[in-house]
């Protein structure tokens, strides 16, 4: 029988500078999932915390599938896709957090090189859902960031960013007993490689080889495999990865757009122009502007492609 197949949508957010965390928070998000996207699998460039208080459905997790009711919370990495389906006429209340998680582990962390690697891998390495008496300790944590980021009282930044490091203690004691069950997908597997290679050298001028390289895999295998996993070119993949970080540097640091485009790796302003706008709808100068008027929800755009998510 043959296996379904979903297309993906990149979600991208954007967290103000020198910030960790994005909260989507009340009646907005008390509604029935899943009627307007169909079977589309989304992932973001942040860590996504999200909380059930009510309601039921199905959360699609990488290729597995999962019921959640009220008092369920999930941790879904940066870059991996899932998507949530409502019961038929079932409203559902959910709150979300994203955390720019690998900066908060590098600039707020301190850990040596070789353990913030460690750390930021173990915790990224696949998406969880918990019911509440599960981990009572980490919901209590993600319930009071939400409650802080909600009433915004006196100095609640310092306190969210005490809390976030106690909540990434409990991601990495929960990641390594994970990592000892070896529940990662075979795709998860075979892929995590070429993710931690682009990550570490997104800035220089890297080839399709290169990738395949970091996976074991020839050339033409590691383009089918990659193609069909993530539903985009790896040459696709390695510049939504350098606009990622040019949107950060245009965000956090006063730099001309001819510094950016050589700090995240593309060889002509001309290349990093054509590149950001396809990615984002806008031009660097543009997405500058509108980011000073709304620190918040960056567009949403949409990968398309004729094979999605093999399940």
């Amino acid at each position: 029988m043959a296996k379904n197949k979903h297309p993906l949508e990149f979600r991208y957010y954007t967290i103000p500078a020198e910030e960790y965390i994005l909260s989507l928070l009340g009646k907005g998000w008390e509604r029935e999932y899943g009627n307007d996207t169909g079977n589309t699998l989304h992932f973001h460039n942040y860590m996504e915390i999200g909380f059930c208080y009510e309601g039921s459905g199905q959360l699609i997790i990488e290729d597995k599938s999962y019921r959640y009711t009220g008092d369920m919370f999930t941790i879904i990495p940066a870059y991996i896709p899932h998507t949530t389906i409502s019961d038929r006429g079932n409203i559902c209340k959910w709150e979300f957090l994203y955390i720019d998680l690998d900066n908060y582990v590098k600039n707020r962390m301190q850990m040596n090189s070789m353990f913030e690697e460690h750390a930021i891998k173990t915790i990224n390495k696949k998406g969880l859902i918990f019911a509440v008496d599960q981990q009572p300790k980490m919901a209590a944590l993600i319930k009071n960031i939400i409650e802080e980021c909600r009433e915004e009282k006196i100095y609640y930044k310092e306190s969210v960013n005490g809390q976030i490091y106690s909540l990434v203690i409990e991601l990495l004691r929960t990641g390594s007993a994970e990592n000892q069950k070896q529940l990662d997908t075979k795709a998860g597997r075979t892929l995590q490689p070429v993710f931690d290679f682009v990550k570490l050298h997104f800035t220089e001028d890297i080839k399709v080889l290169d990738m395949a390289n970091a996976c074991g895999l020839s050339e033409t295998h590691f383009r089918r495999s990659f193609e069909s996993v993530m539903n985009m070119k790896p040459a696709d993949y390695v510049n939504y990865v350098r606009v990622d970080e040019a949107c950060r540097l245009i965000s956090r640091e006063n730099l001309s757009m001819e510094e950016v485009a050589i700090r995240v790796g593309f060889q002509s302003q001309s290349t990093f122009n054509r590149n950001f706008k396809k990615i984002t709808q806008m031009t660097p100068f543009q997405w500058k502007a509108d980011a000073k008027k709304n620190n918040h929800e960056f567009p949403v755009y949409g990968i398309s492609a004729l094979e999605g998510w093999n399940f």
